[in-house]
């Protein structure tokens, strides 16, 4: 199925895309009032199987609103605001550049803590879903090992065993999962691609492993009390804290775009469940007595 990612978003992939006269019908639709998917399906005349596929293909230029109607992304009005006027072919390419390139700093910083479309790219396939959860678990062992650190949710703590870090970070990979499935059934009554959830939860849980390694790094074989950033910072409980809740939200994000990924929803509403996984890890860290390498 072609669709839209921010990897491979330019001007000739949506020209191809939107080329199609069900889908130049859709945005036309769309651009004069959000539809739900029965109006859709009633004035285009398509079936069931058809207009999915050309809704999921219009990824980036269609999107769903709060009343779960069919409308237009920002993107999507600039692309039928300037294929409206554009004369040719050419002028519809030159058209859809200049609104690809207004992109905003935001758009561009979201995508990084919440990479929905890297999700996308990387669990489009089972095998490619497969080939990623094995090799970001074998870097988050990796990291876990490196730092003398075991894993459990979004929190870690001091292990000297080899074994307790491999198996907490399973065990956290098969709770947060697990988790994140049945919240997207209970909230959204929507059965989200198991594999999808594993290797995206296993990418959430990279950045506090890398957070756990700076700490282990910056600590190894230095004297107490020595001074030099970034020891004069780390040194801070407070400051600690603070970053470490910032690493934790960054998974979070992950975890909310991995659920969008694994069922088409939204990210601003998965994003909701995933900042429940991330409380709840937040309380394992009071249980713990505030541990944090």
């Amino acid at each position: 199925m072609q669709q839209l990612s921010d990897e491979g978003l330019d001007s000739a992939k949506i020209m191809r895309v939107v080329n199609h006269p069900v889908r130049m019908r859709i945005i036309q639709l769309l651009a004069v009032r959000p539809m739900s998917w029965k109006e859709l399906s009633t004035e285009l005349g398509v079936k069931t199987g058809a207009l999915y596929h050309h809704l999921d293909t219009l990824e980036k230029i269609v999107t769903r609103d709060p009343e779960r109607r069919y409308t237009l992304t920002k993107l999507g009005q600039e692309v039928y605001q300037e294929l409206n006027v554009a004369k040719t072919p050419a002028q519809s390419m030159q058209a859809i550049e200049r609104a690809m390139k207004r992109r905003t700093f935001a758009g561009s910083l979201r995508e990084v803590f919440v990479p929905r479309a890297l999700v996308v790219s990387l669990t489009s396939t089972k095998p490619r879903a497969a080939a990623t959860l094995a090799v970001v678990s074998a870097l988050v062992v990796g990291l876990l090992l490196f730092s003398g650190d075991e894993l459990i949710l979004f929190s870690f703590s001091p292990s000297s065993d080899v074994l307790v870090s491999v198996g907490t970070y399973v065990g956290s990979l098969v709770v947060v999962s697990a988790a994140a499935y049945v919240a997207l059934a209970v909230a959204f009554k929507e059965r989200g691609e198991a594999l999808t959830l594993l290797a995206s939860t296993s990418l959430a849980f990279v950045p506090l492993c890398v957070f756990g390694g700076l700490l282990h790094a910056t600590y190894a074989g230095t004297p107490p009390g020595s001074g030099g950033f970034p020891l004069s910072v780390l040194s801070d409980t407070a400051a600690v804290t603070v970053i470490f809740a910032f690493f934790q939200a960054w998974g979070a994000g992950v975890i909310g775009a991995g659920m969008s990924a694994a069922t088409g929803l939204r990210v601003e509403k998965t994003l909701v469940v995933s900042l429940v996984v991330l409380y709840a890890s937040m309380l394992v860290v009071l249980v713990q007595g505030g541990r944090l390498a």
